[in-house]
Formats: structure tokens, C-alpha cells, sequence
């Protein structure tokens, strides 16, 4: 079996699940494969007719998605064709039914149309599986459901024998379910991979629609093109696509443009176009999601919210499908979350309705984090990611401003509450900004002390507010038939009664630029550091194999167009940048590279030989050298460790990078081997889990890199005496310069039993440092000082209450705020909620040492007009 893999693809050993999978079929069994894009799903069903030597048949649901794998196939030597009312070759249906392909794709309109007879004679001639590519397609509750897949059931009755195998990147339990019903697998073989694509990097940003905004997409992606770095622009409307189309025309970038209202013809001919590198940006409608076999595109960018995280996930799945580090970034308005009864349109049930209306809220709710987007992606379909920062989003890798905002939350869910809970958000928000519209006025809201209250702030502020309130689960959205409403639930009612006269519990948030009111930020498109990570490396080639790499890729180009071809058909990006680092100069070491396969060394390898060699003498590299040690990729399983507790592979390879390679915490931060650098206070925390989970730390040298000296040890034991052993108290008990990352590392020594003598043998041995180490230990300190300083600043930032506001209206409000919470609210009624959503959360600061406990009034219409009369002109201060 790995002979034929070599032979055929080039590589020595298997994928996670790939021989499984592999195995399972060649004994006549079903399967249903759900595995993320770019983890060798098609390679399921490709190897099976290789050993068996019978046909595989592959339903596909696009014509160009079945043109581009049938020419990546043939470019291996594998027999492959595809029929469909594109197909000129007026033979490929004999020599279909005669087996003379080993893979044959089809279309599942085209497979219900075929008759009985076909099927009868490529029995007879031998089919080893049918595939269903793509099998989401088939259940109602996929996000592309196609009524054609729904029919393909029929081919059971035919392909009685056969085993029947479902393929998909995005698939809930619910669908994974109807597939295996709608295709009548018998007791399939169930394989669910990872959805963790580790090489991606995620990322976020509102912006306004107009030119501002459009000119500074498209000088970036200008630059995308200058590094000949493929980029998909998807819009969810033809419009757009026509915008950016012009705009990047007029600013002379080649791109094409594909969507469904041009001929079948101009959208043929540009998806050729993209593929074979002609151009390197194709701006698309949604159309275009499922019809791209591009392994090496390196930029998805979303011109707006798709209409489910599905498609999302879909969509910017095609970035990066050969595992080099690349982007997706979704840029997004508020009008994109009011196209419910665009999107509901084609729904034919109220349960229909509904899914649509839950899949556009989670993408809502994606756009809107200020948490980690892996972690809520992969847990959105059914799979634990344990850690809360995966270093690889913007969230996790830029600096984040948190203030207390619990008075502008108190002011929003009080008003929410008093509206019953029948309404949307934009109710209440209208009338916190005092609205006298008819439907305010009928409901009687203006009568509402709430009313204009928040009139000095913008909908969109109130909305940006509402928005964290609900991934905190302050708030809740529940949906009927198209329309949602809004509601406090239990967290928020538990807010509203912990304030009293003595105490306000402090809510912090993260001010994102719509909080902030930045709007210059909603004209950027990028955030700093997404434009600085397009220029790592990521396997450790030099400078000038770099640039040997570079040039044979443009070798490749001119192969690919000798032959009619794609260039990644050829060979994909990974199996160059080998090349180029290990330069072989024989045709038995070029085979020894993953991702050489004997087609492509038969019919390019002495042409390529001569190619390196002419390059390397021309840039002074030697051949056949020995390659360097990659940044390690993690293992596709967690790793197990002391206890059989578990650490993630990231947490893992930290550790391994600091305890075993000896790096520093601020080199391993910044890794060119990481799709983006992380932060080095999290690197710090992924080995002091590895410690808690049993590794083996130096604790010296750790003691050292954060500068935990034997005097601040003794000063956090002492503040521990006094608290306990949580981290915020002990800090406000230290003096300032004492750190989060020392209190850690110290709690953990005294947790293991690890004696506080480390310290004293550390700060020995830096004393006896001579100059020769002056790269090596004070580095270290000079780092860990600076890293201390930055941590420090962005403790600042957490703590920091905004003094700018009025004091003496601070304390009024305080002693006023007791008078509106809502104590031991009924949940049958309208205001009270009774349903609990799953979502990423951000730590709330209410466990303050100094609150005082009293019994909270409960709120009534004199109450809270008392209350207000002191908060004429709004309670923003």
C-alpha cells in the first residue's frame, strides 16, 4: 500500500486516518469521511483502484472542480476522466464502461441520467467504490443542499454490492447523520477528523463600504501579487464582485471574476485562467467555494458575512491546502447580519427557517468575538479545543484594551428587560437613543425611564455593546419563524441584582474600534501584523535558498505551460522549497523527496536536475546537502503525557522547543516556523502547563528568563499568606515590578514541591558570566525585563477604570444603581431567560475582596424614575 502511495503521490507514509480509511473500503465496507480541507480526503478514494485495479466512481458537483482533479490525476500517470455535457471526448463514455479509468468523476445529475446498461457493464468490468464528494450537498440541513444529491440513492439499488463512501470538510452530527440515511449506508465506518487547519491564520475587521476602504484592499492585494501569492476575493453579491473587479482593473492588477451571471464560457475560462497562474486574483461570488482544486492559495478574503459559519469554513478552506502558512480574513458590515429574509427565501419549512436564521447568528457571533476564532470554529462543530489562545488569530496575537463598562451594560440590560423580551436589539437600543418612531410610541417605550438615555451614542455602539453581552451569555437571542428577540438571561439578571448602594461589580470588555469610536481603523484593512507574517519563512531556508526557490518556481511555470498544465499539478510549493533546500543532483535522491512521484520523475526529473544544478552553481550552493531540522510539525494527535493528562500538540511543541532544543521563550514567541508569532506570556504558559502536566521543567533557567529573583519569591509567599492563592490579589499585595509571570512561576514551584534554592544556584551562575555569553544568558534577562515591562503595561490596561469620567456623578450613580436590579425574576415570564448558548467566554471581574453583601430592591416604575431624575442629560460619564 505505501509503494503504490510513493509511486502514484510521491509520499512514504500515510496522513492521520488515510490507510483506516483505505483498508475499510478494499473490504467492501461503507464509510462516511469527514476530515478538514487540505487533510487528503480525496486520497481516500484515489488509492483504492490503484490496488484493486477496478474503477473508483466519484461524484463531484461541479464541472471545473472534476476538470481540475482529472488533470492533477493525469499529471500522476493515474487513468482518470470525467463525464458531463462538458466532455468533447466523444470516447470517454465507452472507454468509461468498459473500466479502461482507474477514477471516474461524474456529476449527480449526470449519474442519475446514465441507464441501467452503463452501470451493468462497468460492473462487470469492475468498480471497487462509489465516492460522494462533497456529501453535505445531500442533507436539508447542509449549508449547499442540492434537491440532485437527494436521488442518488437510487444508485444503491444498482450498486448493490459496492461500498458507498461519503466525503465532506463541514458536517454537524445532524448532517452526518442524514447523509448516511439519504445514501441507505449499511453500518458505515465513521471517520471524523480534526477541523484544525494549524496553518491558518484567522482574522476579523468591520469596515464602512466606499472607496477609502476599497483602494486600501486593493493595494494590498497588489502586493499579494508582486510575491505571486494567489488570492480569492469572495463577495456575496454580484455587485461587489463587479466593483472590486473594476477597481482592481483600474489600479492595473490582473484578475478574473466568476459568478452566475456570466456565460458558462467567460467563467470556464477564467477558473483556467487562476489555476494555471495566469493571474493571481480570482473575485468571486459564493459560486466559486466548492469549484477550486488550487492547493497553493495563499490569501481567502471574505468581502462581507457569509451566510453560515459552514460556508465560512468551506470557502476559506481553500487557503493553504498544501500546508504553508496563509491567511483568511473576513471583512464584514452590520447590514450583513439584516439578510435573514434574503436568506430564508429558498427555506420550505418554519425548521428550514430556523437553521438558516441560527446559521447566520453564528456567523454573526464569529465576526463579533473578542476571543479566540479557532477555538470558537472548532468547537462550533463538535470538537474540544482545551487551550484559550491558539496564537494563530487576531484575537490571540494583538493586544487587547479591556475597560469597565458595566454601567453602559447595566444602562442596556435594564432597558432590554423593561422592554419584556418580545422585541429585537433594535428596539431597545432606539429607545436608549430616544427614538419617537410609531412603533415606540404605540408600545408606549417613550414612557420608559430609560428613554434617550444613551442618545449621545450611535446604534451601532449600542449594537457593538450588545454584541459582547451576548457572547458572555449576558444576553440572549432566541428566533421565531424569520424573526429573533432579545432578552436578559440568567447571567444578566444575576448582574442586575449584584448591584446595590455599597457596590457595583466591575464588568470589563474589550474595546474594539466600534466601542472606541475609531473610524479610521474601519478604512485600514490590515491590522499589522497579518502584513507582517507574508514575509516569514516558515522551513528555515537561507536567503539565497530562498531565492533559488523562487526561481525555480518560475522553472515550473514555464513546465506547466510547455505541457498545457497546471503548475501546482506539476509539483505542489512544499516539494520545491525541499528542492531547494536539499538541491539533489541525481534522479534516485530527487525520487527520495515527499512528493515526487515516478510520473513526474520520468517525465521532468532529468530536465529539473539540470535545472538545480545550473541554479545552484549560478547562486554559489552546493548540491545534495543535508537538510536542516524544520520547525517541527505537530503531531495529529494530542500528545499523552505524565498522569494521561493531555496537552495540545502547540502546548506540546512549546515545551519541547524550551525544556529540549534550549530556546528562549521570545525566540520560540516568534518561530518563522509559526503561521504567526504568539505571544511570549503565552509560550511562558504553555510550559508551565507542561510542568503542571508533568513535564520536566529547568527550573533555574526558567526562574532566570522571568526573573523571578529569591526576594520576590519571598514577598509572593508572604502576600499568599495574607490572600490565598489567587493571582489578582496577590498581585495588588506586591510591589509593581513583580510580575503575573513570576507569581505563576512561583505558585507552580510550590504546587510541585520545587525548592526555592533554584533561585539562589541561578542567580550564582549569572554572576560568573564572562563575555563570551553575552548572546546567551543576558539576553535571556535583557528579554525577560522587557517582556515583564510589556506585561506590566498590559495589566495597566486591564485595571485601569477611566478616570476621565465625573466623580461626583460616579458616586450618585453608585448609590442610586441598587434601586433597578430585578431580584428572583419568574423565567416564565418574558424577561427572564431560559436557554443557555455555547460560546467562547472572556473572564468577568467580580470576585472583588471588598464587595459588601446586601439585599438588593426590587425594581419598580417609581424606582427607577427616582433614580433617573438625577441623570437628566444621560449616564455616560
Amino acid at each position: 500500500m505505501e509503494s503504490t502511495l510513493k509511486q502514484y503521490f510521491g509520499f512514504s507514509k500515510f496522513r492521520p486516518y488515510q490507510k483506516e480509511i483505505v483498508e475499510t473500503i478494499l473490504q467492501g465496507k461503507d464509510c462516511l469521511v469527514v476530515m478538514a480541507t487540505g487533510s487528503g480526503k480525496s486520497l481516500c478514494y484515489q488509492v483504492p483502484p490503484l490496488i484493486s485495479k477496478k474503477t473508483a466512481v466519484v461524484i463531484s458537483p461541479l464541472i471545473s472542480l472534476m476538470q481540475d482533479q482529472v488533470m492533477a490525476l493525469k499529471q500522476r500517470g493515474i487513468g482518470a476522466e470525467y463525464l458531463s455535457s462538458a466532455q468533447n471526448d466523444q470516447n470517454a463514455y465507452t472507454n468509461a464502461e468498459r473500466g479502461r479509468y482507474n477514477i471516474l468523476y461524474m456529476t449527480p445529475e449526470k449519474a442519475c441520467m446514465l441507464p441501467n446498461s452503463f452501470w451493468s457493464r462497468l460492473l462487470d468490468s469492475g468498480i471497487c467504490l462509489l465516492a460522494v464528494d462533497e456529501a453535505h450537498c445531500i442533507s436539508e440541513w447542509g449549508h449547499n443542499f442540492r434537491v440532485e444529491y437527494k436521488q442518488l440513492d437510487k444508485l444503491r439499488d444498482v450498486l448493490s454490492n459496492v461500498p458507498f463512501v461519503g466525503l465532506t470538510a463541514t458536517a454537524t452530527e445532524k448532517v452526518r447523520d442524514d447523509i448516511i440515511k439519504s445514501l441507505k449506508m449499511q453500518f458505515p465506518h465513521v471517520t471524523i477528523g480534526s477541523f484544525d487547519r494549524q496553518n491558518l491564520f484567522y482574522s476579523c475587521k468591520s469596515f464602512d463600504r466606499g472607496s477609502v476602504f476599497l483602494n486600501a484592499l486593493v493595494a494590498e492585494i497588489s502586493t499579494f501579487v508582486d510575491k505571486t501569492e494567489s488570492t480569492i476575493i469572495y463577495c456575496t453579491t454580484v455587485k461587489d464582485v463587479e466593483e472590486i473587479f473594476e477597481t482592481l482593473k483600474k489600479s492595473r492588477v490582473h484578475a478574473g471574476m466568476y459568478h452566475g451571471q456570466m456565460s458558462n464560457k467567460a467563467r470556464e475560462d477564467c477558473h483556467r485562467s487562476f489555476i494555471r497562474d495566469e493571474f493571481y486574483v480570482m473575485v468571486a461570488t459564493i459560486a466559486f467555494g466548492m469549484g477550486i482544486d488550487k492547493p497553493d492559495i495563499r490569501h481567502v478574503i471574505h468581502y462581507g458575512c457569509p451566510k453560515s459559519l459552514e460556508s465560512y469554513y468551506q470557502e476559506s478552506g481553500r487557503c493553504g491546502r498544501d500546508g504553508i502558512p496563509s491567511f483568511c480574513r473576513l471583512y464584514y458590515t452590520r447590514s450583513d447580519f439584516a439578510k435573514a429574509d434574503f436568506y430564508c427565501a429558498e427555506a420550505r419549512t418554519a425548521d428550514q427557517r430556523k437553521a438558516v436564521m441560527d446559521s447566520l447568528a453564528a456567523a454573526q457571533r464569529y465576526c463579533m468575538l473578542t476571543t479566540c476564532r479557532r477555538k470558537y470554529l472548532l468547537e462550533y462543530f463538535g470538537e474540544k479545543y482545551s487551550s484559550s489562545s491558539c496564537g494563530t488569530c487576531d484575537n490571540c496575537t494583538s493586544s487587547k484594551k479591556e475597560i469597565d463598562m458595566s454601567r453602559d451594560a447595566f444602562l442596556l440590560l435594564a432597558c432590554i428587560h423593561s422592554c419584556g423580551g418580545h422585541w429585537g436589539l433594535n428596539i431597545p437600543v432606539d429607545v436608549l437613543r430616544g427614538s419617537r418612531a410609531k412603533r415606540i410610541l404605540d408600545a408606549h417605550f417613550d414612557k420608559l425611564p430609560f428613554h434617550g438615555l444613551g442618545k449621545d451614542l450611535s446604534a451601532n455602539w449600542w449594537k457593538a455593546l450588545a454584541s459582547q453581552l451576548f457572547s458572555l451569555d449576558y444576553l440572549v437571542e432566541t428566533f421565531n419563524d424569520k424573526y429573533k428577540t432579545v432578552r436578559v438571561g440568567p447571567k444578566g439578571i444575576q448582574f442586575l441584582n449584584s448591584c446595590n448602594p455599597d457596590y457595583q461589580p466591575p464588568l470589563y470588555l474589550i474595546l474594539t474600534p466600534e466601542l472606541a469610536g475609531d473610524d479610521a481603523s474601519r478604512d485600514a484593512t490590515g491590522d499589522g501584523i497579518v502584513n507582517k507574517l507574508g514575509q516569514l519563512e516558515f522551513d528555515g531556508l537561507s536567503q539565497t535558498e530562498d531565492e533559488l526557490y523562487k526561481m525555480l518556481l518560475e522553472e515550473r511555470m514555464k513546465l506547466a505551460r510547455g505541457h498545457g498544465t497546471a503548475p501546482y499539478a506539476l509539483c505542489g510549493d512544499q516539494t520545491l522549497r525541499k528542492i531547494a533546500l536539499t538541491r539533489p543532483s541525481t534522479r534516485a535522491r530527487l525520487a527520495n523527496i515527499d512528493g515526487v512521484n515516478q510520473h513526474f520523475l520520468k517525465t521532468y526529473g532529468d530536465r529539473l536536475l539540470q535545472i538545480i544544478r545550473h541554479l545552484s552553481q549560478e547562486l554559489g550552493l552546493v548540491l545534495d546537502a543535508e537538510p536542516i531540522a524544520e520547525f517541527p510539525t505537530p503531531p495529529s494527535k494530542v500528545a499523552t503525557i505524565h498522569k494521561n493528562k493531555r496537552l495540545t500538540p502547540a502546548k506540546f511543541e512549546a515545551w519541547k522547543m524550551w525544556q529540549e532544543d534550549g530556546l528562549p521563550a521570545q525566540k520560540i514567541a516568534n518561530h518563522p516556523g509559526r503561521a504567526a508569532p504568539i505571544k511570549v506570556d503565552t509560550v511562558l504558559e504553555y510550559i508551565l502547563e507542561a510542568g503542571r502536566e508533568g513535564c520536566s521543567i529547568d527550573w533555574s533557567r526558567l526562574c532566570l528568563e522571568v526573573g523571578l529573583t529569591q526576594e520576590s519569591f519571598n514577598n509572593i509567599q508572604e502576600a499568599m499568606s495574607k490572600v490565598g492563592n489567587k493571582l489578582k490579589p496577590i498581585k495588588n499585595e506586591l510591589p509593581e515590578e513583580v510580575s503575573y509571570n513570576q507569581i505563576k512561576v512561583c505558585l507552580l514551584m510550590l504546587e510541585t514541591g520545587i525548592s526555592s534554592e533554584v533561585i539562589a544556584s541561578t542567580h550564582q551562575q549569572g554572576c560568573k558570566v564572562d563575555n563570551s555569553e553575552k548572546g546567551s544568558l543576558p539576553s535571556q534577562i535583557e528579554a525577560a525585563q522587557s517582556n515583564t515591562a510589556s506585561l506590566l503595561d498590559s495589566v495597566d490596561h486591564q485595571m485601569k477604570v477611566d478616570i476621565t469620567r465625573n466623580n461626583n456623578l460616579l458616586g450618585e450613580f453608585e448609590d442610586a444603581v441598587s434601586r433597578l436590579p430585578v431580584e428572583n425574576a419568574d423565567p416564565n415570564q418574558p424577561g427572564a431567560a431560559a436557554d443557555d448558548l455555547s460560546c467562547s467566554r472572556k473572564r468577568q471581574k467580580l470576585d472583588e475582596p471588598q464587595a459588601v453583601q446586601s439585599v438588593a430592591m426590587e425594581a419598580t416604575e417609581d424606582s427607577v424614575l427616582d433614580w433617573l431624575k438625577n441623570f437628566k442629560d444621560g449616564v455616560r460619564f
